[in-house]
């Protein structure tokens, strides 16, 4: 999970590498804290289910930061639109140069306005975001591009948690309308 690690008016992206109750540890990509207390830090933390928040003390050892235990902690939901589990034929497919190579069939497991979580059985390759196609009951489909906002290896497959880009209203609707049914 990506985290941003806050403390004053200094700031560092990193990934959560360490999880023990409350107290996180954070592999960040520079050292911005010289000269800054570690008494007040708050770690922002994108998890695919929502935004987590802790605040409290912190220690630092190079470019690694440890939250103390007992840190504070707010969750905070992203998703502005409604999920539905769902079960669809989609075709991930990554984008190189502006032109679609093959795609990697799979199924959803969610939908909603804002993005959909996609099973495949075999890795997407290439780098950038990927366009998905989804198949909708009453035949038709929606082809979007997406950003990325997860990838998960389950051993037997793929799972992407992908968020809709430049989506139509038309298009929004439908999903809508399959959310609300």
């Amino acid at each position: 999970m990506t985290a941003l690690v806050e403390i004053g008016d200094a700031e560092a992206t990193g990934q959560v590498t360490g999880v023990e109750g409350t107290s996180l540890t954070i592999a960040c990509d520079q050292e911005s804290w010289a000269g800054h207390g570690l008494s007040s830090v708050s770690v922002s933390v994108f998890a695919p289910d929502a935004l987590y928040r802790l605040s409290g003390p912190a220690q630092a050892a190079g470019l690694v930061v440890t939250t103390s235990p007992g840190s504070s902690i707010e969750r905070v939901q992203r998703r502005q639109w409604t999920r539905r589990r769902l079960d669809l034929a989609a075709t991930v497919c990554p984008v190189a140069d502006g032109r679609r190579l093959e795609g990697v069939p799979g199924r959803t497991v969610d939908l909603g306005v804002g993005g959909v979580c996609v099973e495949t059985l075999r890795e997407v390759e290439g780098e950038g975001d990927p366009m998905l196609i989804i198949s909708l009951p009453d035949g038709t489909s929606i082809v979007s591009l997406t950003t990325t906002v997860g990838v998960e290896d389950l051993g037997d497959g793929w799972r992407y948690r992908l968020a809709f880009r430049d989506l139509d209203s038309k298009d929004a609707n439908r999903i809508l309308d399959l959310t609300n049914a």
